[in-house]
Parts: structure tokens; C-alpha cells; sequence
């Protein structure tokens, strides 16, 4: 269960400084937001439930995901050391705490990756399956509204 709120929660919140940045800015810059939008939704729309159904599956979509969201995180931070605007500070402790979101994540992910003690079909004993398909359509459910929302559909 915890592992569903880190990487939703770390999905989620690259998602949100991503998009903050496409509006204000106009659009990406570089190819960096878009490999950061490419890691960040997997993360938050599909690995977080596939850790109920199968924590393996579920870390590895997490560690693949990742791996394509970090570059952003620092390529965002370096921009934000180039730039010397009123609110640098901020914006720079902002991206250290996803940093460090991301890279706890990553370190899970990792850990529960090469486990080999670990079958591929087990999930999460805790919570029953009807609150495990719950918990499993707040993230689809967020990206078909996300979708809907930017007119990407």
C-alpha cells in the first residue's frame, strides 16, 4: 500500500510542475519535459496499481518509468540554478523534494525489482480486492480526465 501512495503520489506530482511549466512557458522547450511527461504519467497511472496486483510487474513499470522522469528532475534543477529570478529558491527546493520523491521511489522500485524471492503474480495482501479496484480507477480515472481536459483524446 505504501508503495501505491509513493509512486502515485511522485507521478502525480511531477505531472502537476510539469504541466505548471508547459502553461507558463508557452510549451517545451527541449525534448527534457516530454521524457519527464513520459515517465511521470506510467508512474502515477500504472504502476501505482499494478503494485496491488503484482508488486514485481508494478516495480518494474516504476523503475522504467523512473529512470525516463529523473532526467527531468535534474535538467529542471540546473535550469533553475542558470536563472536568477525572485522565487529561485523556492522553485529549487521544490524540485529537491520531487528529487528525493523520485529517487526514494527509485530505490523501492529497484529493490523490489531484483528481488528474486518474489513471484511475479503477487500483489498486495492488505487491502480486499473490491478496495483494490477502487484504489486502481483513481489513477485511470485522473488520466482520461487529464486527456479530456488537454484535448488529447
Amino acid at each position: 500500500m505504501t508503495r501505491y501512495l509513493l509512486f502515485f503520489l511522485t507521478g502525480f506530482a511531477h505531472v502537476l510542475i510539469i504541466l505548471l511549466y508547459k502553461e507558463v512557458s508557452g510549451g517545451p522547450a527541449s525534448f527534457y519535459p516530454i521524457l519527464g511527461m513520459a515517465g511521470a504519467v506510467p508512474l502515477f497511472a500504472f504502476a501505482s496499481w499494478l503494485t496491488l496486483f503484482s508488486m514485481r510487474l508494478g516495480a518494474v513499470v516504476a523503475l522504467l518509468s523512473l529512470l525516463l522522469l529523473i532526467p527531468w528532475s535534474v535538467a529542471a534543477v540546473m535550469q533553475a540554478l542558470q536563472q536568477d529570478t525572485a522565487l529561485d529558491q523556492v522553485i529549487i527546493v521544490i524540485h529537491a523534494i520531487l528529487i528525493l520523491f523520485a529517487l526514494s521511489a527509485l530505490i523501492t522500485s529497484a529493490r523490489y525489482t531484483f528481488r528474486r524471492s518474489l513471484p511475479w503474480g503477487l500483489g498486495t495482501p492488505k487491502p480486499g480486492n473490491v478496495l483494490k479496484v477502487i484504489l486502481a480507477l483513481i489513477p485511470i480515472m485522473m488520466v482520461v480526465a487529464l486527456a479530456v481536459g488537454m484535448q488529447w483524446v
